[in-house]
Order: C-alpha cells, then sequence, then structure tokens
C-alpha cells in the first residue's frame, strides 16, 4: 500500500549515487485510501476508456491498466520546454478550472497556493499579479468545445510568473461558484495541501488526484480529479459522496519530467559505455536509470574506454598496420625493435611496460605500476569534466554529438537547462546549455582555470591523476618512471609548456618544449600525440642531469625519415 506519508521527490536525492537507481523501477502497488479503499473505484473501468483507444485521448491507446498502473508520486514536476495539454474528459459537473503554481516547500501546509483572478467577471480566467495559480484550462461547467480542448505553444519555463523550479497541478474550484455546494475545495497534486483523515486507519492526506506515466508518448502524463469536497472523518462520511473514479477532470500533459529525471546517470549491473543512461521515473514515480546503450550496439575503439561492454577495455580495437592500441590511443609497434622503448620500460607482446612489472601476473580486474599490482582507478581524482576508465582519466563527451537543443554531460545526451530544472545547488549556464555550481555563475576565469566553489582555481587543482601520470593544463599524462618515483601518485606539475608535437616517441614524449622541461599535453594528433613527460614539481629524483641524459637518448634514437611522420613511437602500456 502506498502511504500518505511517501516523499514529494522519491530517491532524488540519491540521484547522484547510482546504486539506489535501478533499471526495471518498483514493483507495482495498488493505491489506497487513507480508510483502505482501493482506487479508482470500480477497477477503473472509466478511466480505462478514456485512456485506452478513446477519440478523447487521440486514439492512442496506452494499454494502461487503470488499478495497477495507478500512481500518487511524483506530487511536483519539471515543465520542459515543449509543453502542452489535451482536455480529455469531464465526468462531474461542478464548474472548475486546473492551473499550476510554483512549487515552494518554505510554505506551510495550512496555507496552500490560491487563486486570485483580475475580476470576477470578463477577466475571471486571468490571474492577476498576486495570484499563486496559473489558469491552464478556463472554469468551465461542461466538457469545453472541440477547439479548446487543446493547449499548444504554452511555454511555462518563459511565463512571467515561473520562478525555475518544480511546478504542481491543481483544480481550481470558481470563485463565483462551483455550481455544487459540495465541491468547494482546491485539489492539489501535492498531498499536504489537501484534507486530511485523522480517523482513518491510515491517517493521512485524502488522494484526490491520481497519476498515470504514458507508455507511449515522451514525458507525459495524465492527471484525473475527484471534484467533490472531502472530510476529516473515516469511511464514506471522508469520502463526502466522490465516486473516485477520477474522471470527474482528466487531462494529459506533455513536456513534463518528474524530479531529477533527465540526468546522467550510472546503469546498475552494467559494463563499460553501456553503463551509461538518463535518469527517469517508473510508473510509480519511483527514480530508475534507463540505458542510451546495448551491449554490441557499438565497436570497440582505441580510446581507453569499453565500447561493446564486454568488461574488456580496447579488446579487439583496430589501429593502422605495424600499430597496437596502448592506453587508448594507437602507437607504434616496439616488437621489430625499430622504436625502442624509454628507460625504465621494456618491450612485451608489442607494448612498453615498466621493466618492474615484466614478470608480474596481476589478479583479473588489477593493473601493475612500479611492480606492484592495483585495482585500477583506485584513489584517482580526474580533472573536471573526466572520467577514470581502465586507470586512465578519459573525456566520456569525446566524439559525442549531440543534437539541436542538447549538450553532452557525463557522456549522455539530455536537454539543454533552459529546458529544465538543474539539480539542487546548481543554476543553468545558458549560453553553454550546462548546469553549473550556483556559486560559479557568472565568474569568468582565465585560461588554465576554472571555477570551483565560486572561485577560480587551477585546471589542476585536486586532481590525483593515475600512478604513472600527472596532471598539467587539465589533462593525465604518463610520465615515464626515470622521471618520477614510480611509487609517487597524484598531481605532478610539468615544467614545460606545450611541445611541437614532432617528437611524438619514446613512450610517449610530448614534442620539444622549452629546455625547462618537457613539453605539456602533446600538440601533434594521432600516432604522435598522447602522452607526455614531466618531472615533479618539488623533489623530484629526476634532476637536471637526468632530463638532459633522457633528451640525449631520445635524439640518438631518432630516424631521419618516417620518425617524425610516424611519431618516432614506442608505446608504453601499464
Amino acid at each position: 500500500m502506498l502511504g500518505s506519508s511517501s516523499p514529494r521527490f522519491p530517491l532524488v536525492s540519491s540521484l547522484i549515487g547510482a546504486a539506489v537507481l535501478c533499471a526495471g523501477g518498483a514493483a507495482f502497488a495498488v493505491v489506497t485510501q487513507p480508510n483502505g479503499t482501493v482506487i479508482p473505484a470500480n477497477g477503473g473501468a472509466a478511466l480505462a476508456g478514456y485512456l485506452n483507444g478513446s477519440a478523447n485521448n487521440d486514439s492512442i491507446n496506452e494499454g494502461i491498466d487503470a488499478v495497477q498502473d495507478a500512481a500518487v508520486e511524483p506530487q511536483v514536476f519539471s515543465p520542459l520546454c515543449d509543453f502542452s495539454g489535451k482536455y480529455i474528459a469531464k465526468g462531474g459537473g461542478a464548474n472548475f478550472a486546473v492551473g499550476w503554481y510554483n512549487v515552494d516547500d518554505n510554505i506551510p501546509s495550512n496555507n496552500p497556493p490560491q487563486y486570485v483572478p483580475v475580476d470576477l467577471g470578463a477577466n475571471l480566467n486571468v490571474a492577476a499579479p498576486e495570484s499563486d495559480i496559473q489558469i491552464l484550462f478556463p472554469f468551465s461547467g461542461s466538457l469545453p468545445p472541440a477547439d479548446q480542448l487543446n493547449l499548444n505553444a504554452v511555454s511555462i519555463r518563459e511565463h512571467p510568473a515561473y520562478k525555475g523550479g518544480y511546478i504542481g497541478f491543481v483544480l481550481i474550484p470558481n470563485p463565483n461558484g462551483s455550481g455544487n455546494a459540495n465541491a468547494t475545495q482546491y485539489h492539489y497534486t501535492e498531498h499536504r495541501f489537501n484534507v486530511t483523515c485523522t480517523l482513518c486507519s491510515n491517517p493521512g492526506p485524502w488522494y484526490s488526484t491520481l497519476l498515470y506515466k504514458s507508455k507511449m508518448l515522451e514525458s507525459t502524463i495524465y492527471l484525473g480529479f475527484e471534484d467533490l469536497d472531502f472530510k476529516d472523518a473515516a469511511g464514506a462520511e471522508g469520502v463526502n459522496g466522490n465516486d473516485l473514479d477520477y474522471e470527474d477532470f482528466l487531462f494529459r500533459f506533455t513536456g513534463v519530467a518528474c524530479p531529477g529525471a533527465g540526468q546522467p546517470c550510472d546503469v546498475p549491473d552494467a559494463q563499460g559505455v553501456c553503463a551509461r543512461g538518463i535518469s527517469d521515473c517508473d510508473a510509480q514515480g519511483n527514480l530508475i536509470c534507463k540505458p542510451v546503450l546495448q551491449p554490441g550496439a557499438q565497436a570497440e575503439a582505441c580510446d581507453a574506454v569499453d565500447n561493446d561492454c564486454d568488461g574488456l577495455i580496447d579488446d579487439d580495437a583496430t589501429c593502422p598496420p605495424e600499430m597496437v592500441c596502448s592506453s587508448g590511443t594507437c602507437v607504434a609497434s616496439c616488437e621489430s625493435g625499430e622504436f625502442p622503448c624509454l628507460p625504465s620500460f621494456v618491450c612485451k607482446g608489442s607494448l612498453c611496460i615498466e621493466e618492474s612489472c615484466a614478470n608480474v601476473v596481476c589478479p583479473s580486474g588489477e593493473v601493475c605500476h612500479g611492480g606492484e599490482c592495483r585495482a585500477p582507478c583506485a584513489g584517482v581524482v580526474c580533472p573536471a569534466g573526466q572520467v577514470c576508465s581502465g586507470d586512465h582519466c578519459v573525456d566520456p563527451c569525446a566524439g559525442v554529438t549531440c543534437g539541436d537543443g542538447q549538450v553532452c554531460v557525463s557522456g549522455v545526451c539530455i536537454a539543454g537547462c533552459a529546458c529544465r530544472t538543474c539539480p539542487t545547488g546548481e543554476s543553468c549556464h545558458v549560453d553553454s546549455g550546462q548546469c553549473v555550481e550556483t556559486t560559479c555563475l557568472g565568474v569568468e576565469c582565465e585560461a588554465g582555470t576554472h571555477c570551483k566553489a565560486g572561485a577560480c582555481v587551477d585546471l589542476c587543482d585536486g586532481v590525483m591523476c593515475p600512478p604513472g601520470e600527472a596532471c598539467e593544463g587539465g589533462q593525465c599524462v604518463v610520465i615515464p618512471p626515470s622521471m618520477a618515483n614510480s611509487s609517487s601518485t597524484g598531481n605532478f606539475v610539468g615544467a614545460g609548456g606545450a611541445g611541437e608535437g614532432g617528437m611524438g616517441g619514446m613512450g610517449g614524449m610530448g614534442g620539444m618544449g622549452g629546455m625547462g622541461g618537457m613539453g605539456g599535453a602533446p600538440a601533434g594528433s594521432g600516432a604522435s600525440a598522447s602522452c607526455g613527460c614531466r618531472v615533479e614539481s618539488a623533489g623530484s629524483s629526476a634532476g637536471g642531469a637526468g632530463l638532459t641524459a633522457l633528451l640525449a637518448a631520445l635524439f640518438f634514437v631518432r630516424r631521419r625519415s618516417s620518425g617524425l611522420e610516424r611519431g618516432l613511437r614506442a608505446n608504453v602500456s601499464r
């Protein structure tokens, strides 16, 4: 039984913790009133007739079970840009309108939103500036004419009364009288504003509204209302003449989302890119995570990501002839000896690996660094906008192309924030379409920095790169063990600027920077770019002499012809 104590935002606080989001949703449960009555009454025959193929519902056959699919969650909604509505049925005789209001948790339950018209005459359906509620469908004692049954091109988000958060829906009694002395109450989707039955077997608010999630239309719900008053009394006295069929007023609203929907999430038990999902609500209003891709939907690529979702990263990834996939990049094979490994690395199976790891066999799922096995990504904090995959920090949006009005977040395309509500603590950066920390809205940062908690900080601030990598310019790049303690981890800072990209070889040199140190993130592309050598910002065991020796070694092995074109690349694998 769904009790009256159900939260208005089920599971919203757990959106980021993907473990609580399930792909299938919660088990169905019938809805009961505080007095134990199952709703809708009479098996929901009237509702089912309207929702499943009726002309009133544009012949859309939803396949809805009016009892099993009934819900009273969510109670509030996020309006999208493409909001529209349909007046489906009016089974009651009372004169009501339906409208929306801004949700405000600071408003006490005994002071609910109210409708205030400009006047009680010709402007009855025009909300006064002080009105809490805005009209969607006007006051009427009967089903409106056919040309007034549809709401089109209505933008709640652009309405001057909209405050940018969640909204609730409400059935509004006519200020001039509803035509029924027993129909005087507002009926809100927020339960706390409705009449409470304190004497019922399960004390709580009466449900004056039932909700159904469309099975055929995206971002669409059906709302059915009872129109008579409820009382604080048990049994039939509390129901007070309501027939509980929830088709006294029946509407379809498209362009609404439950709280927390439309955000990136992690699909439980999924692997690789198939773990990327978009949050939504099931029929009972519980947050779920819907996968964007199914296993095998795309081929494996050399990008440090499990593209085919088989649990293996870059397996069977295709590279050009005489090249192999290493750390998410196609690089020259070291097997022929034509492209030797850096000092402290040895060639094994076409890949350059750390000498200390050459004879180490790690348990499944672990990686070797400095001669020791460890879980990949353990303790790693990637730069902003990146995630750790296979012990490397990667941009999940690399190569993702989104449609108009969409932005890529965590590897999935979602609606730009102009058309959705940002999570708590974030606000919409209109130009980018991204939700950002509210404290960072309007903060402009210089190159090489970004905003965090309202202040501009270095792109590498707080970053802990995987072992053997260093952060520079907001990127984690490989450093050879001879340039840093192999047991060190975290935020190493390079001593040189961006290289020219010509010297791509020897374990991923990013090109020659100034003589103060090796170049930053590689300026080249393809085989000649992906890694760079770095020295520690302090306490480095590789001083100037070590750096000079490494440079000499590089020039010694450099080929005169194809070396520049192919990057003279000896690959590094961990």
